[in-house]
């Protein structure tokens, strides 16, 4: 009697403790961190995040949420090539874009862009591309430069196994990240630094130079063209 009491005993004592055990590991918060490079310089870069997260959990997919300033854009139909000719894929990444589709538009009058770049997640580090172009500016009499600074992005993680810490995003990710799992959370992190682009704006005062300069150009090229035409004719009616 004695023996089965100790015995039932010691199973709820170990079945409390196994209790306790997953309790603490569904507690442990995730340590990610995020560093971003910048390949290129000018109007066309390339950006590469590079994801780590310290308590790697398997089947799992990362992605980054990029709301993009209006001075900023990525080309809808480039990626879409890149996707179809597996460039991206180099870097287990895909990339895709909800919101203003138009390239030739200002930055003062186009809308922001969503960027969503996803990956597996195989290891506990990752590297996500995109590539992102300028928007050129109206030309103004106050600034020569314009500084652009990148928003801090979010971070999103989706496991086959529940991670209940993490609250279910309510983003709109586009396709095909957002068919990818069916659920993403949002996952806090440390971002390494800021990265700040400068851009050249044209400037108005010089409008009556650059005016001025183009039109007589083009007067002389014309001039040009035109006698070079008549000559042309000329020495093609002397050997008739």
């Amino acid at each position: 009697m004695i023996s089965s009491f100790v015995k039932q005993s010691f199973v709820q004592i170990c079945l409390f403790y196994i209790l306790i055990l997953k309790i603490v590991i569904s507690c442990d918060k995730l340590d990610a961190r995020v560093s971003l490079k910048v390949q290129g310089t000018g109007f066309h870069r390339d950006l590469i995040y590079q994801v780590h997260i310290d308590q790697f959990i398997e089947e799992c997919y990362v992605a980054i949420y990029l709301q993009l300033p209006s001075a900023l854009y990525a080309n809808v139909n480039e990626l879409t090539n890149l996707r179809r000719l597996g460039i991206i894929s180099q870097f287990q990444s895909t990339a895709c874009v909800n919101g203003e589709v138009d390239i030739e538009l200002f930055a003062e009058e186009a809308q922001t862009q969503a960027v969503t770049i996803c990956s597996n997640l195989s290891r506990a580090e990752c590297a996500l591309k995109v590539p992102i172009h300028q928007r050129y500016q109206h030309a103004n009499d106050s600034n020569k430069y314009m500084n652009i600074t990148l928003p801090n992005p979010t971070l999103l993680l989706g496991c086959k196994k529940r991670i209940k810490d993490y609250r279910v995003s309510k983003l709109d990710l586009c396709s095909p990240c957002v068919e990818i799992v069916p659920k993403w959370r949002e996952i806090p992190y440390i971002m390494d630094k800021e990265n700040v682009w400068t851009i050249p704006v044209g400037e108005t005062t010089m409008l009556l130079v650059v005016t001025s300069i183009t039109f007589s150009l083009t007067i002389l090229c014309t001039l040009c063209l035109i006698q070079t035409i008549w000559k042309s004719m000329s020495e093609h009616i002397k050997t008739q």
